[in-house]
């Protein structure tokens, strides 16, 4: 045996064995990062290993069966005895083992021992250019089966960078508006007003992960981070807790925290409760009735697994928050007084768990809005915006309740901090649109029908298949007399095919035939639709009329969007019966509580006035 090893050593095999080795790990370290930084598949730097593996008994054989000599390579059995110089070739050998140790260490400390320098590469990244948008993951995994959940991780990396101080993220509907598209990272950052992109792939087999992510600036598409992480399914909010802080690392952004804290907080220890949560929540997004009802089923099995898993609670809240409006009928013919009632513990149950939940303060919130508990609605979403200030869904929904009730400039600043973040979304345009329609009296410094029409425009460039759209723009060039606009907006309706072509008809052949013969013709119009009439008493400033067209609205028991300030005939706002409606229903009460809006006050102990700004 030992005069096996001797010849082994002779033959320099050990040695070749060690250079094999140290420069099999560089090539392999080399495959990594040349996988994620010019996006080569992610089979990749495996095959680059398994080809080393294979290679290595191969090396070994050649370095026993052959001789390097001066006159190149031979049998080692034809080399005489006196005439091998692998004792020369050893000592080279040896250098070269000695300079890649050397280069592994240098590596090694350069990655995980040395403090963060910024460089050359980071003159750009400081904190006037840290904003990033993250990019929906690409599903890897070998049946292609998991969208849902590589659409669920990238929005909860999404939520995480939230939390880092002074790191400006992209909203995640206009960021997953990408998703598919193969855009140029340069135009996606401009359109999302970032300077980075952050995306990635997860692979999925079983219960183990393989999770790339790569930051990328959006100027000149140079990447300034990749990794790969392989781990085990129950590792996922690790992953995302160090893919936060490396992009907050090359941002060079203080993230705040004490040793061992992290920024995922949102945790549970049951893999497949959080799996179902990230499909349901997957399913809310996409909205619709049948969507909505599946992600509640996932929802109640996550939270029997994990009773104490607060997002999922959040979830539940939030599904029930708009499970009214894909009803098929309004006042829905559902138990609607239960589906708010569990709303609204699944939201008090989240806050219990979690007093930081912005977004179940948020959901809370419009839970009491329905049940007319203003004072304790807008205690809920002012602190909603209090605890996540840069969460456009949650800017939105206060901005929404504020305008039903008044707060014109608090919803102006609110929604145009949403559009920031998320400036592609239709819902938070058609909230600004709204503002400026509905208090448009009282921004004497705009041209609020103009500023409403650009709104409302831009909602149909960015989705065209949103029915209200249309009808929003309609009313809004009806107020404003400009009736062949009207027209070509329900026709643009109709071809996209959202309204259909009889409801056209009618509209040309009643409405807008009736308002171009004049006031009369409006008056004498017999129109059954009763937000038809209520635009029709708006258009012609009659406040009497108006205020019978809202009185079943104001007496029904079904409150969803509250009909209080949103009238273009702001006399209203002096009228007996609104003041009346306006004590009964608490929204005096949320303003002594709260503070008035700029155009009311109070007056004594136990009245109010408003003026009515620049009505009709």
């Amino acid at each position: 045996m030992n005069k096996l090893f001797n010849e082994l050593g002779r033959r320099n095999v050990f040695r070749v064995a060690g250079v094999y080795g140290v420069v099999g790990w560089l090539l392999a370290q080399v495959a990594a990062t040349l996988e994620n930084a010019i996006g080569l598949p992610s089979w990749f730097d495996g095959f680059v290993v398994a080809t080393l593996l294979i290679g290595f008994p191969v090396a070994m054989i050649l370095a026993w069966a052959f001789e390097m000599t001066p006159e190149g390579m031979k049998p080692t059995a034809s080399v005489p005895e006196g005439a091998s110089i692998t004792a020369k070739t050893g000592k080279t050998l040896d250098y070269v083992i000695i300079g890649g140790l050397a280069l592994v260490a240098v590596m090694i400390v350069a990655d995980r021992l040395m403090p963060e320098q910024p460089g050359a590469a980071r003159t750009a990244n400081t904190d006037d250019n840290a904003s990033v948008a993250v990019l929906p993951f690409i599903d890897l995994s070998p049946d292609g089966d998991q969208e849902f959940f590589s659409d669920g991780i990238s929005e909860e990396i999404l939520n995480v960078l939230v939390r880092i101080p002074e790191l400006k993220v992209a909203g995640r509907t206009s960021s997953f508006s990408f998703k598919g598209r193969n855009e140029d990272l340069r135009e996606i950052g401009s359109a999302l007003g970032v300077n980075h992109v952050l995306e990635g792939s997860v692979r999925r087999s079983g219960a183990q992960l393989r999770i790339t992510a790569q930051l990328i600036r959006s100027s000149d598409g140079f990447h300034l981070w990749s990794e790969t992480y392989d781990r085990e399914m129950t590792d996922i909010f690790n992953i995302q807790d160090d893919i936060a802080k490396a992009v907050a690392k090359e941002l060079a952004l203080s993230l705040g925290l004490k040793p061992g804290q992290t920024l995922v907080t949102d945790r549970t220890d049951d893999v497949v409760a959080y799996e179902k949560y990230l499909k349901a929540k997957q399913l809310i997004l996409a909205r619709g009735l049948d969507n909505l009802n599946a992600a509640l089923l996932l929802l109640n099995e996550a939270t029997a697994r994990d009773p104490n898993f607060a997002p999922a609670w959040a979830s539940i809240a939030a599904a029930y928050a708009v499970y009214e409006a894909y009803q098929p009928e309004s006042p829905p013919a559902g138990d609607y007084h239960q589906w708010r009632a569990i709303g609204r513990a699944a939201a008090t149950r989240a806050i219990a768990l979690d007093p930081a939940n912005a977004e179940a303060y948020s959901q809370l919130g419009a839970f009491l809005f329905y049940d007319h508990d203003f004072v304790a609605a807008f205690k809920a979403m002012d602190r909603s915006v209090e605890l996540a200030p840069e969460n456009s869904s949650v800017l939105d929904n206060a901005a929404q309740a504020l305008y039903f009730l008044g707060y014109f400039h608090e919803a102006e600043a609110l929604s145009k901090r949403a559009i920031a973040i998320d400036p592609l979304v239709p819902i938070f345009q058609n909230t600004l649109g709204n503002v400026y329609a509905f208090g448009g009296a009282y921004f004497p410094d705009i041209d609020a029908g103009a500023a409403e029409l650009a709104q409302y425009r831009k909602v149909v460039e960015l989705n065209s298949s949103l029915p209200f759209a249309y009808w929003n723009l309609f009313w809004a060039y009806f107020q404003q007399s400009d009736f062949d606009a009207a027209a070509a907006a329900v026709k643009d309706g109709v071809a996209a095919g959202v309204i259909p072509q009889d409801i056209q008809v009618l509209v040309e052949a009643t409405l807008l035939s009736a308002a171009r013969q004049g006031e009369a013709a409006l008056r004498a119009a017999n129109i059954p639709d009763n937000r038809t009439m209520q635009e029709i008493a708006d258009y012609l400033g009659d406040t009497d009329l108006l205020v019978e067209r809202q009185r079943p609205v104001w007496e029904s028991d079904y409150l969803y969007e509250p009909y209080y300030t949103i009238f273009r005939d702001t006399k209203i706002y002096q009228h007996p019966r609104w003041r009346d409606q306006m004590k009964k229903d608490g929204v005096v009460d949320l303003w002594r509580s709260r503070g008035f809006p700029t155009w009311c006050r109070a007056t004594g102990a136990d009245d109010f006035e408003c003026d009515a700004g620049s009505s009709k």
